[in-house]
């Protein structure tokens, strides 16, 4: 308990809130989690080949690890992202308050974290967004539509809350994306 408390000690006052937030459920970090998956059989892949599962522990890997979360999980042929905000290296907010500038910032991230598995926004068949402001997001949605072009489109979930992990922080994009679809 000791080397606890040392260690606690030492962390940065940004990343005791982030802790604190994270852990006390304020915010919307999304943490990757992977249910066991059911193979054609019915049997749980368990039974069957073990699947082979690979993190993403991105710019942050000490606050990820810190919080116990991974960037992105993939297993077999799919790939899971966990909520992507608007923040810098240094884990700082990008353009505070700007949602559509964040937006733009996000699906960057998004997009260099689908290329590190080989992926690209073809593959997404699932999209979760955290939004303060829906009517920011309703001005930005048009870049959103850019970034999936024509299609495929994936589904699409929105949800307003009242605060994200940090001042700032505006809306926060997770998705889930798999291999088993041809890239475009």
């Amino acid at each position: 308990m000791r080397a606890r408390k040392d260690a606690t000690a030492h962390e940065s006052l940004r990343n005791r809130l982030v802790r604190r937030r994270f852990l006390t459920g304020a915010g919307t970090v999304g943490a990757a989690v992977v249910a066991s998956q059911v193979g054609t059989s019915g049997a749980p892949a368990t039974a069957m080949a073990a699947s082979k599962r690979t993190d993403l522990l991105y710019y942050w890997e000490s606050q990820q690890k810190s919080l116990g979360f991974s960037q992105g999980v993939q297993v077999d042929n799919t790939l899971w992202l966990s909520g992507t905000a608007a923040l810098d290296r240094d884990f700082n907010p990008v353009s505070p308050g700007d949602l559509a500038a964040q937006m733009q910032f996000i699906y960057q991230r998004i997009r260099e974290s689908l290329a590190k598995y080989s992926l690209d926004f073809h593959h997404v068949v699932r999209e979760n967004m955290y939004v303060t402001d829906m009517a920011a997001l309703t001005d930005a949605l048009p870049y959103r539509k850019n970034v999936y072009g024509t299609g495929p489109f994936p589904t699409s979930t929105t949800i307003q809350v009242s605060q994200l992990l940090l001042p700032g922080l505006m809306i926060e994009i997770e998705v889930t994306a798999s291999r088993a679809l041809p890239s475009q």
